[in-house]
């Protein structure tokens, strides 16, 4: 019976990456808190600060006045397309990078509005054409525009805070802290805003990219489930 239980025993050899695995693991586990309590912490902060986190209409959270000729949220239901039509939007922007069905590719359309996609990859940021993409979107809009990621919180956050800070309506400090009351967003989403300048909306540098997304990651897998 011993030499049985021995001989399942873990090898001497075998041990030492397994440990090596474990301390990455745990090493990950406490980066990956300290960052999402982070995270959590600066979005209440920036709430608790007098700015608006938003409110959930019929088929919509997240709803937000940006200025007076634009709103954000979440990806609206049915009923959320139906509310904006009533509203006086007429122009719906589509950041999502997510495979659609075709019900929810034609759902503003159904609702009488007009759709604009710039799809950008869930926990990543907008590129300088996507945002001049969103800024003739805007210009060329009959009427007011809603723009939406999945969730309404990082791209979408990203997106608005560009468009902010190019029109002259807001420092990108101010930007960033508006898109932090909304909800917690990713590492290279808070470096893109903060970064902003009129004119100018580059990507985060490699190393916050990959910092980012390797912080992300539990997230991004649990939204694709």
């Amino acid at each position: 019976m011993l030499s049985a239980i021995r001989s399942l025993s873990v090898p001497h050899r075998a041990r030492k990456p397994l440990k090596i695995l474990g301390f990455c693991a745990l090493g990950y586990a406490v980066l990956w808190s300290a960052s999402a309590l982070g995270m959590l912490g600066l979005s209440a902060w920036a709430r608790h600060d007098g700015r608006s986190g938003g409110e959930t209409v019929a088929g919509i959270k997240h709803f937000q006045q940006v200025d007076g000729g634009l709103w954000r949220g979440s990806a609206p239901r049915p009923a959320g397309y139906r509310e904006l039509a009533e509203r006086g939007v007429t122009t719906v922007v589509d950041l999502r990078a997510e495979d659609l069905s075709t019900h929810q590719l034609t759902a503003p359309e159904e609702a009488g509005l007009r759709s604009v996609r710039i799809p950008i990859r869930d926990g990543q940021t907008p590129t300088e054409s996507q945002t001049a993409a969103f800024i003739r979107a805007m210009r060329t809009a009959d009427g007011p525009v809603f723009v939406h990621c999945g969730a309404g919180v990082g791209r979408t956050g990203s997106m608005t805070a560009a468009y902010l800070v190019e029109t002259g309506q807001a420092t990108s400090r101010q930007a960033a802290l508006r898109m932090l009351a909304v909800g917690p967003p990713s590492v290279e989403q808070v470096y893109y805003a903060l970064n902003l300048t009129q004119g100018t909306s580059a990507q985060p540098p490699a190393p916050v990219e990959w910092v980012s997304r390797v912080l992300d990651a539990p997230r991004r897998i649990k939204a694709s489930l």
